[in-house]
């Protein structure tokens, strides 16, 4: 009772904006409790609030590192570290926790999820097969063990999990729409009238009913159902779209924004570190393809999306913002000291990078920061992969994606998303000459050899033809939307899939050619 008082009256004062008044609140009862780990978490979350990011970091971190953490608070652990991109201090709290015993099942395999997130995969599965041993009929520990499956390209083995858990009182939305991107679903086997029948359902949560309709809209599509796969789709779209808007105006203020010249020094390599490759573009343009191809080079580490660079800026301008980069993070970025930038980036990861000697960070929306790139890693591989715009924003379109790529969701806001990428490129181009890449999709899947051939050219990496074997990828797990696409040979039956639906895309094509 003693702790509830002091969160009531915490939660009162941090409601009403007062935080002052609750890190007064916060210091009596660190004082009362100089030992307990809850109120030194809130600390931070309270600086973190008042605009104070690297102390509010340095304050969780210290108190997950020294102080012990009862069950009640692992996931608020888990959490924060990721929260603050703390890859290396997340993982070594789960190889360490002693309690972990203690946790209820579902929550050890939403931190198995976490450590996978991270690319501690061998801990994930430890800590999810924990999970299940410990609680097999529960469903969020089966879906959450099938995902990191699927993940590792295992997929035999996810849909074992799902069907455990799927048709039973355990099942979720999120596991029907992992079921529907396992395979291609035909004719004599599908799920077409599970799906319906669950939509039907009374009371169901609205991000529920939109996994629903994207798995309802993946499995007719397969089914060459197309008319009905649209309907799905604009509905699932539509819903997303009315719970997350795209503002365009803030997009265009930011991406101008973007563009103003850096005038701090450039940070100089040093001696030991590791050279960043940035894989760029938008989703769904293929960068989880050249990633995979990088990976089977005995020098490279793939990273995936890490989201380390948008940390070390937060870092950098003492600033934190819920998605990687907003207008005011943007406004900084001119002023910011790169060597820091640098030094964070590259200390961060370590767990999963080792002595690497190139890491790929696989995260499409870097593109926006290429300017910063460019200050904090002179020595870096951009790569930009393009794609014919109308697949690409239909790829787009037909994805279930978070509430960070809000402009997938609708025909115009595509176009007018697409137009300021475009643009942004075109500025980094005359920018910064030779320093990015661009690869086009289509030559990538057409003629994998020559493609792959001319990006390890660039990266300066030694290069055989049978990096674009799949077979030599299969060691890795790859945390994308494309793990399942990605484990296939290199073909082209991505380029022109958004013709089948060409009478409901006109807008879209209309949009892209004005």
């Amino acid at each position: 009772m003693h702790a509830e008082r002091y969160r009531r009256r915490l939660d009162g004062h941090v409601s009403q904006g007062r935080l002052d008044a609750a890190l007064a609140v916060l210091a009596s009862w660190q004082a009362s409790a100089p030992h307990d780990l809850e109120p030194e978490l809130l600390r931070a979350r309270v600086e973190l609030v008042s605009g104070h990011y690297v102390a509010a970091r340095a304050r969780f971190l210290a108190a997950v590192r020294e102080r012990a953490v009862p069950p009640a608070l692992a996931a608020e652990v888990v959490e924060g570290l990721r929260l603050f991109v703390a890859h290396d201090a997340l993982v070594q709290w789960a190889q360490a926790y002693a309690q972990r015993a203690a946790l209820p099942s579902a929550e050890q395999a939403r931190i198995a999820a976490a450590l996978s997130a991270v690319g501690a995969h061998a801990l994930a599965r430890e800590w999810a097969d924990a999970a299940v041993a410990a609680s097999p009929g529960d469903g969020v520990c089966r879906v959450n063990r099938a995902l990191i499956h699927q993940y590792a390209g295992e997929f035999a083995q996810a849909s074992a999990d799902l069907a455990h858990a799927l048709g039973t009182p355990q099942e979720s939305a999120m596991g029907y729409w992992l079921q529907s991107r396992l395979r291609r679903q035909t004719a004599e086997s599908n799920h077409v009238a599970v799906l319906r029948a669950c939509l039907q359902r009374q009371g169901l949560d609205r991000r529920d009913r939109e996994l629903l309709q994207f798995a309802l809209f993946k499995e007719l599509d397969d089914l060459g159902e197309i008319d009905a796969a649209w309907q799905e789709l604009s509905a699932a779209c539509a819903s997303v779209r009315a719970r997350v808007p795209y503002d365009r105006a803030r997009h265009e203020r930011m991406f101008e924004q973007l563009k103003q010249p850096i005038a701090v020094p450039v940070a100089p390599p040093r001696a030991g570190d590791q050279v960043p490759l940035f894989i760029v573009g938008l989703h769904r343009s293929g960068t989880t393809l050249l990633e995979s191809m990088l990976g089977a080079h005995a020098s490279v580490h793939t990273y995936g999306e890490s989201q380390r660079l948008g940390a070390a800026l937060r870092q950098a301008a003492d600033y934190h913002c819920p998605t990687m980069i907003d207008e005011e993070l943007a406004r900084r970025l001119p002023h910011l000291d790169y060597r820091g930038v640098r030094a964070h980036f590259q200390a961060e990861g370590r767990h999963a990078t080792g002595d690497a000697a190139y890491v790929s960070e696989k995260t499409p929306d870097n593109f926006q920061l290429i300017g910063a790139i460019r200050h904090a890693f002179p020595e870096a591989k951009v790569l930009h992969l393009r794609r014919d715009p109308m697949d690409l924003c239909f790829a787009n379109l037909r994805e279930h994606f978070s509430g960070a790529v809000a402009h997938a969701n609708d025909m115009d806001d595509l176009v007018h998303y697409h137009g300021l990428y475009q643009d942004l490129m075109t500025h980094w181009h005359a920018a910064y000459p030779g320093f990015v890449l661009d690869i086009d999709y289509e030559d990538l899947v057409s003629d994998p050899l020559a493609s792959s051939r001319r990006v390890f050219d660039f990266c300066g990496l030694a290069w055989d033809e049978g990096v674009v074997d799949p077979a030599r990828w299969s060691g890795r797990s790859i945390n994308t939307l494309s793990s399942v696409q990605a484990r296939s040979r290199v073909n082209r039956g991505s380029i022109g899939r958004w013709q089948a639906y060409a009478h409901w895309l006109e807008p879209l094509r209309r949009g892209l050619q004005g």
